[in-house]
């Protein structure tokens, strides 16, 4: 005997909300990640959960670059994140991570003009978390731009679709 319609309906729910809802396509490619060269030599790097209490430990009076990072410590699997997006706080201004990030919060705004980011934090806020690492007031807007842009370049977040390199969005228009 046939499975029923609704076996199938049943099977198909449960497959895209246990696997087909959290698929993400990543490029990790050796080549971009091993040959950049970054215009800031250093960076330092910390981290917050994606919740609004956690934004107040993000620096006030610094701008810098973020990650939104798909992570989840545990004791069991192996260290692990997955950079699903990449932005810079003081594009043209001085607002610093915290500001910037803040903005993230605004789930009307987001829904109607960043689609992709609403969805990732949507889909991922339980496991999602901030990096963040400030820059020095000297370091220009322009040089902030170049840095979002060869991180970008090198990691390649696929939420990251405006900001890279010419090179490298050139190369990403050769695949769906």
């Amino acid at each position: 005997m046939p499975p029923t319609t609704d076996a199938f309906a049943d099977f198909a729910r449960q497959a895209n909300d246990t696997v087909g809802s959290y698929r993400l396509e990543f490029t990790l490619s050796p080549k971009t990640l091993r040959s950049a060269n970054y215009c800031i030599a250093n960076l330092a790097w910390h981290s917050v959960r994606f919740d609004p209490a956690e934004f107040k430990k993000l620096p006030k009076d610094k701008r810098g670059v973020y990650a939104f990072v798909l992570c989840e410590p545990n004791s069991v699997l192996p260290q692990h994140g997955y950079v699903a997006y990449i932005g810079i706080a003081g594009r043209d201004s001085n607002r610093s991570l915290r500001d910037r990030c803040r903005d993230y919060l605004n789930d009307r705004k987001l829904v109607k003009t960043r689609q992709g980011i609403a969805f990732l934090i949507g889909n991922w806020r339980d496991i999602l978390h901030v990096f963040y690492a400030p820059v020095d007031a000297a370091v220009s807007a322009q040089t902030l731009k170049q840095l979002e842009e060869e991180l970008n370049g090198a990691l390649q977040p696929p939420y990251s679709r405006g900001d890279v390199q010419a090179t490298i969005k050139n190369f990403q228009k050769a695949f769906p």
